[in-house]
């Protein structure tokens, strides 16, 4: 399974943190992406939307998918912007 992790950049190293503490430890990190979501300002990293995010891909057997999800409502909770995808069935090449 993939989970693709859109976080706010000054809690990426928390995050990682908490996903290495809990043995997730296959990702890729996008250190600075811009957007907007649906509960947060837009993040353009310019003077008038200051900041930006990172986005990760986090690598997981299907059967830690509980785990993976209770982390990423733990972080959902306390983090803004932070937004998360479950993606099942993906193909490794």
């Amino acid at each position: 399974m993939i989970a693709a992790v859109v976080c706010s950049a000054p809690f990426v190293r928390d995050f990682v943190r908490a996903l290495e503490s809990r043995g997730f430890d296959g990702w890729t990190m996008i250190p600075k992406v811009l957007g907007k979501g649906g509960r947060s300002d837009p993040q353009m990293d310019d003077d008038v939307w200051p900041g930006y995010s990172a986005l990760l891909l986090v690598f997981f057997p299907p059967e830690r998918a509980d785990e993976m999800r209770d982390l990423l409502r733990e972080y959902d909770r306390k983090v803004a912007p932070f937004k998360a995808f479950l993606f099942r069935g993906v193909e490794e090449i």
